[in-house]
């Protein structure tokens, strides 16, 4: 169980994983991170893995830049040490909400505690 006061830090090196020695995050990936929490709040966690790993053929823009944000977020929420890749991804939470509900809500209600440090460092990184 992660204590309040290291919520801020986790996201924190979530930002950094996902910037890997780059010095700023630009906006695109700044937008992506709010429409993640965005996403969180309005349709869920399993939706969210879900939009990671859908195979949608009209590709677009949007998608290209929302889903790397995204899968790296989401993997570092669900195994900090070993992010799992698209497809692990979307097992391993469904997997989760079928066989172990409660777990489930509880790994929801924590990428919305860190949607909102996620937020706070993304825009602190922006290039802007």
């Amino acid at each position: 169980m992660v204590q309040p006061e290291q919520v801020s830090l986790m996201a924190h090196q979530h930002i950094q994983v996902y910037l890997d020695g780059k010095e700023a995050l630009s906006d695109n990936d700044v937008t992506a991170v709010l429409r993640l929490s965005q996403h969180l709040r309005v349709f869920g966690l399993l939706s969210a893995v879900g939009y990671v790993n859908q195979a949608n053929a009209q590709g677009g823009e949007v998608r290209g830049r929302t889903v790397p944000v995204w899968e790296s977020l989401l993997g570092q929420l669900i195994n900090e040490q070993n992010p799992p890749a698209r497809a692990d991804l979307m097992r391993r939470v469904v997997e989760m909400a079928r066989n172990q509900p409660s777990q489930y809500m509880q790994t929801w209600r924590k990428s919305l505690v860190l949607a909102n440090h996620w937020n706070f460092w993304a825009r602190a990184y922006s290039e802007a």
